[in-house]
């Protein structure tokens, strides 16, 4: 892919994409031996030859690609690659030395059979049928979308698209999302991807907005990325937004991630990202019986408000927590800032009700089957057994039975229904006495227990 062409598609092909092929190259060296073909010594020089030339000529850091290419003929000429028992090792040998010198999380390289071999420029492209049968399996990156209690979206996104590829699947999310009050973005499994990233960010934006700018080694042009001046659906421009990331977060995550903490738009939430602002170009050396493709970062992402950007560094987050704990993290801030802006007390009532049931979206501690068997019996009209596989049961009737779930200790509610709450309520011996009934308006009634239910 040219660098032009490039800039152009506003493509963040990334390592993890690249490592996906390694992946699926490796398999096959287990499924048949006869690939890769075992490489002579020719042939390797031949290809170590070619990598050195590809980092020298192409690297986005001129300095940094003359020493790679020196690195690696210096370790060829001392015949560091002349074993020829394993040609997966002799290439993961060359993708290592050039890391040392680089440290540049992108730089990859595999091999491909030659008749799987993608055209010039068509890598993660529409011209790239894998690549577009793949985004279509897995519903163009978008993982899972959900609106949780207090009207908090969450959407997890685990790769950005090609945006011509994408882009109505895009549209279609953020209209769903368009009428909650905040909304949480986990990119934690996100390790890349395409030019998706100015159309979702222009959600976020009511006026065209300078995102990050990428600087070409080859042509020596800043290309500056902006959100459109129009998107289809409402505007998130006002509700708090965070975003979860983790030390897998890569690339074009960061992008996006790095723009909107700077912009203010954004509040980052987890573990610092894994440092990859280097977009790339793939080339390949193309012999009779086998292809050798290289990722090779010819490019560099430059914020226009910090004049860096997140290479080799990560994007801190603005509240480092481990990745496990970010989205409850995330979820109760978002609460928090909810609470602050309701306008009556309606309003603040059910964000209260939703901040206090969070603890049984994140909870993993679950009561004993001892504890649970307190609770079984007849409270006024209600009555809760206890199922033989410990699972607690509202019954409100012969076929109608409900399973309930821990929100604390003594509070449940209905499983799969945030609006009804039990909390059993106990005397001054610690016994449970009677059960209260609790809803999100408000309302409150108690009902003292009577003769305990057979289940």
């Amino acid at each position: 892919m040219s660098a032009r062409a490039f800039a152009r598609a506003s493509v963040y092909a990334v390592a993890t994409l690249s490592l996906m092929l390694v992946y699926g190259v490796c398999m096959a060296f287990g499924a048949s031996n006869a690939f890769p073909p075992r490489l002579d010594e020719d042939a390797r020089a031949e290809i170590a030859r070619w990598a050195a030339d590809a980092m020298a000529s192409r690297y986005v850091d001129v300095e940094v690609g003359e020493r790679m290419a020196a690195n690696l003929r210096s370790q060829a000429a001392a015949g560091a690659y002349n074993d020829d028992s394993d040609s997966a090792a002799f290439l993961d040998a060359i993708e290592e030395d050039l890391l040392s010198i680089s440290d540049d999380k992108h730089v990859a390289l595999w091999f491909e059979k030659p008749e799987d071999a993608k055209a010039e420029d068509t890598d993660y492209t529409p011209a790239d049928v894998d690549y577009v049968a793949e985004l279509r399996r897995t519903n163009f990156g978008y993982k899972k979308i959900e609106i949780l209690p207090g009207n908090v979206g969450y959407l997890r996104i685990d790769e950005f698209a090609h945006s011509a590829l994408g882009g109505p699947a895009t549209v279609a999310v953020m209209n769903t999302l368009g009428n909650t009050d905040a909304l949480i973005i986990d990119l934690r499994w996100n390790g890349g991807g395409a030019g998706m990233v100015p159309l979702i960010c222009g959600y976020f934006f009511d006026e065209p907005t300078r995102l990050n700018d990428t600087w070409i080694r080859s042509s020596g042009e800043t290309w500056q990325s902006w959100t459109p001046e129009y998107v289809p659906g409402p505007t998130l421009s006002s509700i708090p937004l965070f975003i979860l990331t983790s030390d897998r977060t890569f690339s074009a995550a960061e992008d996006f991630t790095y723009a909107l903490k700077h912009l203010g738009r954004a509040t980052i939430v987890g573990a610092r990202t894994r440092g990859g602002g280097h977009p790339i170009e793939i080339v390949r050396l193309s012999r009779s019986d086998v292809v050798v493709a290289a990722a090779v970062p010819n490019a560099k992402s430059i914020n226009p408000l910090t004049g860096t950007s997140w290479e080799g560094v990560g994007v801190a987050p603005d509240i480092d927590v481990l990745a496990s704990e970010a989205l409850k993290t995330a979820y109760d801030r978002a609460l928090g800032d909810l609470l602050e802006q309701a306008e009556d007390d309606a309003q603040r009532l059910r964000i209260e009700w939703a901040r206090s049931g969070s603890h049984a979206r994140f909870s993993s501690a679950a009561p004993t089957r001892q504890q649970l068997d307190e609770y079984a019996g007849t409270y006024g009209a209600r009555v809760f057994v206890l199922r033989d596989d410990g699972v607690l049961l509202y019954r409100r009737d012969e076929r109608s039975s409900y399973p309930m779930e821990t929100i604390a200790q003594d509070l449940f509610q209905l499983e799969g229904y945030e609006g009804y709450r039990y909390q059993f309520a106990r005397d001054e011996h610690g016994t449970v006495d009677r059960v209260i009934s609790l809803t999100a308006e408000g309302g409150h009634r108690e009902y003292p227990r009577g003769v305990p239910a057979v289940p």
